[in-house]
């Protein structure tokens, strides 16, 4: 198992998560909210509203 440095443990917790804020970010910022091209766009709203109406 790897163990941190023992620098570390010497560090304020909000400072010891900034490397993981910043992963995260970057996942966040590269992941798109919606499809590109709009035919995958279309489809999306298409398949919501045939659910829509067989319930």
């Amino acid at each position: 198992m790897k163990y941190p440095d023992a620098s570390y443990f010497g560090r304020p917790v909000g400072e010891q998560l900034l490397s993981h804020f910043a992963r995260r970010d970057a996942v966040r910022h590269a992941t798109p909210l919606l499809p590109f091209r709009l035919i995958d766009l279309l489809a999306l709203f298409r398949g919501a509203s045939a659910r829509r109406k067989t319930v």
